[in-house]
């Protein structure tokens, strides 16, 4: 009919695929199960294959790796020490964590201590010192010259003299700041001592340093004119001044102080003001050390119109140069001026008085006799007062006969310091000037009662370049039975020439012949016998005395000057006294 025929009804094969298209629709049309409902058949258990034959065969093993390398001692105490230098200068704690833990960490070595040393302050570092000693040993110092210098640096600043000298001389060959380590040390002890064997040590040291290979400096020109100015040594000085210039070492301003200062210990203000017109670095130390010169020799007005012009410069005032310039007015007698300086000291120069500035203006007003005046700002100050303005009233009462004054200010000097001998001798001086003989022995009793003993007064000449110490009543010089005869003429010459001896200095009342003859061998009165003697004719004699010089001798001073022909210079506890033809620079007034 034109028409297709019926699909074919033949059955597939058996295990044949259904037809594509029938599966798909029974798929669709039958419900589909979610996936994780589905029954999963059992996964098949799987064994590992068996090892290759080639690795069934041990094979040999490389070598272990090396340990990490170790710090040897020497490294450990390297990294310690640059560690230490790091954190300078507040090392001290690291060092006692490294170096004094228990037990220690590390051992320091001679590289441990130098640069450690010298930043840390005295006490620290003698601590440190003490350390060094005992984890190196004694002879460490010999072997090395840095560790040595640093060791005598710090016992030096600590005012350890005998353990500076012991670890200088256990060093072969000492180079320059070992001596000038050592050098200095002497210079600060006898600086601050005023001790006269510390500065001939200083002398002593200096000709072995020169006579090595050791050639000094500036800093050891430092210190040996220092000493030479302490012990008055003019000639010493003179060479040690002269070496410098040959040598050509650099007179700066630290050298050029220290030669002002040395020049005007020596009595030598011509060549203390050469020296000072020649400084082409001026500061304010060379400033002060000319104005504590003028002001120890009595130029009270040069050293006013020296700190004018110091003003005027620019240059820094400071609280010594204050001081300095009231010490001048007071040698001079100058209150005024004095009271002007210290009453402008903080306004105009912003100086904060200090207790020394207190107790020069005490001396000014107690010099000149205004004792109401001082008592009445001893009382009134914001600080304070010392044994100082005491002593400096209470002298000024005896000259001026104000035993009330002088009585009170005894009871608060005797509170402050009960036991300085220095006190009792003044008492008993005191009294003496009052005519009170029954109080002046009372207070020589309680000072022997105490075991007290009292500093004996002594006198250093320089005789061609040799120091000859005195004491009173000494007879130990080998030229003393010259001296004492001497002694005899001097005093008939001065009996020709009217001079009375006035016994006030001496504190017992004793028989006038017994009080001559105690003020006849005063240390200055030998010295002068012996310079009469020992010295060339028309030499100026010099004189260095360790207590305030007594009025007897200071008289008889000025007649020996003119009836000998001398010029006399004299230096005291506290000022220089130059006697000529019969008269003093001070006025007699010291």
């Amino acid at each position: 009919r034109g028409s297709l025929p019926p699909p074919s009804r033949r059955r597939p094969a058996a295990g044949a695929p259904p037809a594509p298209g029938r599966r798909a629709a029974r798929l669709r049309a039958a419900p589909r199960a979610a996936p994780h409902l589905r029954p999963r058949a059992p996964l098949p258990q799987l064994h590992p294959p068996p090892p290759p034959r080639l690795l069934l065969r041990p094979l040999p093993l490389p070598p272990p790796p090396a340990p990490p390398m170790l710090p040897t001692a020497a490294h450990t105490a390297f990294l310690a020490n640059s560690l230490l230098l790091a954190h300078l200068p507040s090392a001290p704690p690291l060092y006692s964590l490294l170096f004094l833990a228990s037990p220690p960490l590390l051992r320091p070595n001679e590289f441990t201590y130098p640069a450690l040393l010298r930043a840390s302050p005295p006490r620290t570092a003698l601590a440190l010192a003490t350390h060094s000693l005992k984890f190196l040993g004694a002879g460490a110092a010999s072997s090395d010259r840095v560790l040595g210098s640093a060791l005598l640096d710090a016992f030096a600043r600590c005012g350890r003299i005998a353990s500076c000298r012991r670890v200088f001389d256990r060093i072969a060959e000492p180079d320059l700041p070992a001596w000038n380590a050592l050098l200095t040390a002497y210079a600060r002890r006898a600086r601050d001592s005023s001790c006269a064997g510390e500065a001939a040590e200083i002398l002593e040291l200096f000709a072995r340093m020169v006579s090595s290979t050791v050639p000094p400096n500036e800093i050891t020109l430092v210190a040996v004119v220092g000493a030479c100015g302490e012990l008055g040594a003019l000639g010493h000085g003179l060479w040690a001044h002269a070496y410098a210039l040959k040598r050509r070492l650099t007179v700066n301003c630290y050298v050029a102080t220290a030669l002002v200062e040395m020049y005007t210990r020596c009595g030598k203000m011509d060549l203390a003001e050469q020296v000072f017109a020649g400084v082409t670095d001026m500061d304010t130390c060379c400033y002060n050390a000319m104005l504590q010169g003028l002001a120890f020799h009595g130029h009270g007005r040069v050293a006013l119109t020296l700190f004018d012009r110091m003003c005027a410069e620019g240059f820094p005032v400071d609280s010594v140069t204050v001081l300095a310039v009231m010490c001048a007015c007071a040698h001079a007698g100058l209150v005024d001026e004095g009271q002007w300086l210290f009453d402008r000291m903080e306004i105009q120069f912003g100086v904060t008085p200090r207790i020394e500035h207190y107790g020069c203006m005490v001396d000014i007003l107690g010099r000149a006799g205004h004792l109401d005046v001082a008592e009445k700002l001893i009382r009134g100050m914001d600080i304070t007062p010392n044994a100082a303005m005491y002593r400096s009233l209470i002298r000024a009462c005896g000259i001026h006969g104000k035993l009330e004054i002088g009585e009170r200010m005894i009871q608060e000097l005797m509170r402050l310091e009960p036991e300085h001998s220095g006190n009792y001798v003044l008492l008993s001086n005191f009294y003496a000037r009052m005519k009170l003989w029954e109080d002046a022995k009372k207070a020589r009793k309680e000072m022997k009662a105490m075991g007290i003993d009292k500093s004996p007064g002594s006198s250093l000449l320089d005789i061609n370049g040799v120091l000859h110490e005195f004491l009173m009543g000494d007879k130990t010089h080998p030229a003393s039975r010259e001296i004492y005869a001497m002694i005899q003429e001097i005093q008939a010459r001065l009996k020709e020439c009217g001079h009375r001896p006035s016994t006030t200095a001496v504190m017992f009342n004793v028989e006038e012949e017994d009080k001559v003859g105690a003020l006849s061998y005063h240390s200055e009165r030998l010295a002068i016998a012996f310079a009469l003697i020992a010295s060339s004719p028309g030499a100026p004699i010099r004189i260095i005395k360790n207590l305030r010089v007594c009025s007897d001798c200071h008289e008889s001073t000025k007649l020996v000057s003119r009836v000998y022909g001398r010029e006399i210079i004299m230096r005291d506890r506290t000022r220089f006294h130059h006697f000529r033809d019969g008269h003093c620079s001070c006025g007699d007034f010291w």
